[in-house]
C-alpha cells in the first residue's frame, strides 16, 4: 500500500495548511543531512489527488533513482511550497547528526511559514517531532510510507543530496561517493581505512567503522 492523503485530509478540513518534513543522509558516513518540506495545495479535487496516488509516491529509499528524479520534478510542479535545506559536515560532526536533523526541519519549516505568511501551519515529520519550534505537528512512526506529503519530501531531498555526492565524488574520487552516497558501504569502510577521513566525513561515525577493520 501507498502512502495517502488520510493525515493531510482532516488537517485540511480543519483549515491548516500540511507540511510533510522528512530526512535523508542521517546514517551517512559522508556527505550532509538533506531535509525535505513540501505543501500540497489544500483545495485538490478527488480526481487531483487521484493523479498524484497514481504517480506512485513512496518512501525515496523504495524507489529507484530513475523514478525519484521523474517524481521529484512533478512534486516540484504540482505542490504548492517546497523547501530543501542541507547541514555540512561541519555542522554535523560539532553538535551531532540529531541536532543537525533537527536544525534542518526547523530551518525547512520557517522558510516555508515565511513564504507562505501563514498562521495555520501544520507539520507532520517522519518517526520525529520538532524541539523547539512554537508551531503544531505530528511525528509518525514509518511517515514515509503513509504519508504523501512526507514521501513527496524525502524524494526531493533524496535526489538533492545525491547530486551533492555526485559532486563530492568527483573531486574526491578514491572514496567513490557517486556509488555509496556518503554510506557506509563495504568499499567506502575500505577506502577510510586505507585513505583516512576527508573533510567531507562525519568523524564520530568513521572513528567507529576504522577500528572496527
Amino acid at each position: 500500500m501507498l502512502p495517502n492523503f488520510s493525515f493531510e485530509e482532516p488537517l485540511w478540513n480543519d483549515k491548516y495548511t500540511v507540511v510533510g518534513i522528512d530526512e535523508v543522509g542521517r546514517g551517512a558516513f559522508a556527505g550532509p543531512v538533506g531535509i525535505g518540506g513540501v505543501v500540497f495545495p489544500p483545495n485538490l479535487s478527488d480526481l487531483e489527488k487521484q493523479k498524484l496516488l497514481s504517480l506512485g509516491i513512496n518512501d525515496s529509499k523504495k524507489l529507484s533513482p530513475e523514478k525519484r528524479e521523474y517524481l521529484a520534478e512533478i512534486i516540484k510542479e504540482k505542490c504548492f511550497s517546497y523547501n530543501i535545506s542541507f547541514i555540512n559536515v561541519e555542522t554535523i560532526n560539532r553538535i551531532g547528526i540529531g541536532k543537525a536533523a533537527y536544525m534542518g526541519m526547523r530551518e525547512v519549516a520557517k522558510s516555508i511559514n515565511y513564504k507562505l505568511r501563514t498562521t495555520n501551519l501544520y507539520l507532520l515529520i517522519d518517526a520525529f517531532e520538532i524541539p523547539g519550534l512554537n508551531i503544531p505537528q505530528k511525528g509518525i512512526i514509518h511517515g514515509d510510507t503513509l504519508s504523501i506529503s512526507i514521501a513527496a519530501a524525502s524524494i526531493i531531498a533524496k535526489v538533492e543530496r545525491d547530486l551533492l555526492m555526485d559532486k563530492l565524488g568527483i573531486d574526491f574520487p578514491e572514496y567513490g561517493f557517486q556509488a555509496n552516497k556518503g554510506y557506509g558501504t563495504v568499499k567506502h569502510r575500505q577506502a577510510i581505512s586505507r585513505f583516512g577521513v576527508s573533510t567531507n566525513h562525519r568523524t564520530d561515525f568513521c572513528k567507529k567503522t576504522v577500528s572496527s577493520l
